[in-house]
Formats: structure tokens, sequence, C-alpha cells
């Protein structure tokens, strides 16, 4: 582990630490049974979302903020919540046009057609004429859509949100070990946890 780094990363996030402790059952819930304490500096972060959820779509642009000034150790990602019916149909979606390189440009824009414009993009074909406006090559879709890579995808997202135990959305997991509760603070806990995460390290490696 390069220790200096390490150093450099608790230092940035030692002022919001010392304004925010959060405590376990209020702020967020231990993931049990919790995985051991990593190595490295690379911290990763899941956020569980669904397109339809009217809290996931309030939070957005905030997390979207949020991600542009994550330190570079910070892996973040998105996942599609399995809940059944619409939402698993719009995490393959999603899984799919991450398979040919448009989730990230169309992440917003799912957002805005079901909550703004009311479109509630409830089965494929409402999908499809959807993704067409937006230039999206269909047939590319269609394949990727189809394939056993994003049934595989989609499988995993379910297995995730049964290990940690995700019952709602928006939900933020850091480093598999805390479960961070929504709320006005659900960004400040997570950077204050992905510190703490950082401090177990440190503390493993003496």
């Amino acid at each position: 582990m390069n220790k200096k780094l390490l150093f450099i990363l608790l230092l940035a996030f030692a002022g919001l630490a010392n304004a925010l402790e959060p405590k376990a059952g209020e702020e967020y819930d231990r993931i049990e049974p919790a995985p051991p304490v990593g190595t490295g500096d690379q911290v990763d972060v899941l956020e569980f979302f669904m397109y339809t959820c009217p809290h996931c779509n309030h939070l957005e642009p905030s997390l979207e903020a949020w991600r542009k000034n994550l330190p570079a150790n910070v892996h973040f990602q998105p996942v599609p919540a399995m809940f059944g019916g619409v939402a698993n149909l719009h995490a393959k979606t999603y899984f799919a046009l991450q398979a040919i390189g448009e989730a990230d440009r169309l992440h917003e824009a799912f957002f805005k057609e079901i909550h703004e414009k009311k479109n509630r993009l409830g089965n494929r074909q409402a999908i499809e004429k959807f993704l067409a406006d937006q230039g999206v090559d269909l047939d590319k879709f269609r394949q990727a859509f189809d394939s056993f890579a994003v049934q595989t995808k989609a499988n995993r997202a379910a297995a995730l949100m049964r290990r940690y135990g995700v019952r709602a959305v928006p939900t933020l997991v850091v480093d598999g070990r805390y479960r961070v509760k929504n709320g006005p603070q659900v960004l400040q806990v997570t950077d204050a946890l992905i510190q703490r995460t950082l401090q177990e390290r440190k503390q493993k490696d003496h």
C-alpha cells in the first residue's frame, strides 16, 4: 500500500469526519456478515437505484455533482434494483445501454422521461421508442438486451441486493460493509464512511 497516498486521502476527508460522525442504526447499518477489512486505497461505493423511484430522481442531481468530485481512489457504481416487474425491465435496459456505451449519456434523460414527461416507460416498446428518439442504435440495443452477459449482470444485481440487505432505494453501500440510510445527509454520511474505511485499513496495517 502507498501509505503516503493513504495519509493524504485521510486528510482530505478529515474536515468532514470532524463535522459528522454517523451512528450505526441511525444514519447507516452495518452489513452482516461483514467482509474482512480490505487492503489498498480503493473504496467501492454502490448506489442501488430505480428509475421510477421519486427519491432516486430527487437525489440524482446532488449525486451527480458529488460523483464528479470524488477522489480517484473511490470507485462509484450505480446498480439498478431488481424488485420485479418494471424495475427488472429497467435494470436490464440499463445494463444493455451500458454494454453499448450509452448508459452514462442517457441516465439523466431516463429519469427525466419518467418523472418530468410522465412517460413511465413501462414496456419494451415504449423504451425502444424513447431510445430511438435519443439516437440509440436499436439493433445493438436489442442484441445486448437479450444477451447472456446482460442477464448475468441482472442476476448479479439481484444477488448483491440480497447480500447487502437492500430493501428500498436509493441505497448506497460503502466497501460492502456499510449500508447508508437515505436522508438529507446521505452523501455526507457516505463520505464519512469512506474515511472510516480508510482508517480501518490503516489500523489493520499497523
